[in-house]
């Protein structure tokens, strides 16, 4: 009996120094200002005319409360769990907050929404919020920032803060189902970079010093494109993630020469592909333990979603008549879009172990 008690020990004692080391080098950002997608959207489709939405069941049936929230998951999102992690409280959506108080001030707005892209068009197809509407309602914020702290303090709040943004899926996986494509792959990966960049251009001229840029994921591998592929042995697209891994060199590679022609910048690049990639090739070795005993326990299911079939459910297809699996913890996948919330929590790690110390 001695030896068991031991190792539990010994687990709590290096779970306890990891997490302690890792509190003290994490740098003090004034705040984090999220731009994107499904993956961060938070609940900000709640208040869009939009069938992109999640405030209904089961999305959020592990989130506290126990209730949808218009995230795209079981539970929390990266938003909730890198606020958690970082030490910043509960961020405000821009539709929520009629006036600015401290708490809005020193945490940050969430503009991310289901369904958009760097691209316009991608968004109308949605009538969500693409990145040039987001950006707007960026700006109103720093103009009611102004007018309560003062131009030179709103500045220092900005110059201290992070800049995360996470979009181009939606653009990309909508261009690979068009039967009327106005342009080769190679354009229109050069044209979506192009984009990108002139956002976090308007982002930095608005004030933003510190970027967190997350490429693609290996969205080929999500259960509803590896359904809509109509491949019998559900296998990953690879043209689809080719193409992902293609736009992400590109976007790794321009980045040097963006930061450069950017005073004062710091662009630090998200590898989003190889963060869910690593789970997919090896679902095992990830758990609900510590990173140390992980081996013990991992995802089952890859290839489809908890909720109903798993093959085609998301947003209100995914509703409170379809079935859901009984372990969601063995789930790669909640809808057969979005990650679980236990996969959100392994990419937090990654951004916490690989992004966060480079600022």
């Amino acid at each position: 009996m001695a030896r068991p008690v031991l190792l539990l020990v010994l687990v709590i004692l290096l779970f306890s120094t990891a997490t302690s080391s890792s509190k003290r080098i994490q740098p003090k950002f004034s705040a984090i200002f999220y731009f994107g997608d499904s993956v961060l959207d938070t609940g900000n489709n709640n208040h869009l005319p939009t069938l992109a939405v999640a405030n209904h069941v089961p999305y959020g049936r592990d989130f506290p409360g126990k209730k949808p929230t218009g995230r795209f998951s079981n539970g929390r999102l990266v938003p909730d769990l890198l606020n958690e992690r970082l030490q910043l409280k509960e961020f405000s959506p821009p539709f929520l907050d009629t006036k600015l108080s401290n708490i809005d001030i020193m945490t940050g707005v969430n503009f991310a929404s289901a369904g958009s892209g760097f691209d316009d068009q991608t968004s109308q197809l949605s009538n969500t919020l693409p990145m040039s509407k987001q950006v707007g309602l960026f700006k109103d914020y720093l103009l009611r920032l102004r007018n309560i702290v003062g131009e030179k303090e709103a500045s220092r709040i900005m110059a201290n803060s992070m800049i995360f943004i996470s979009s181009g899926t939606n653009d990309f996986s909508h261009y690979y189902r068009s039967s009327k494509k106005k342009m080769d792959i190679s354009e229109y990966q050069d044209t979506v970079l192009q984009m990108a960049q002139a956002y976090i251009k308007e982002l930095y001229r608005l004030g933003g010093r510190q970027f967190c840029l997350a490429g693609l994921p290996p969205f080929g591998c999500t259960p509803i494109q590896i359904t809509l592929s109509r491949d019998p042995d559900r296998a990953c697209v690879d043209e689809q993630n080719w193409g992902a891994q293609v736009y992400n060199s590109k976007l790794q590679e321009s980045i040097p020469a963006l930061q450069g022609s950017l005073h004062g910048s710091k662009i630090v690049y998200l590898d989003a592909y190889r963060a869910l990639m690593e789970i997919l090739e090896d679902p095992v070795k990830y758990g609900n333990l510590p990173i140390f005993l992980t081996m013990l326990t991992g995802f089952t299911e890859t290839r489809r979603g908890c909720c109903g079939t798993g093959l085609r459910e998301v947003a209100l297809f995914c509703n409170a008549l379809t079935p859901i699996c009984k372990n969601v913890s063995s789930y790669v996948f909640y809808d057969a879009v979005h990650p679980t919330e236990r996969v959100y929590m392994l990419v937090n790690d990654y951004i916490v172990k690989y992004v966060i110390p480079q600022f």
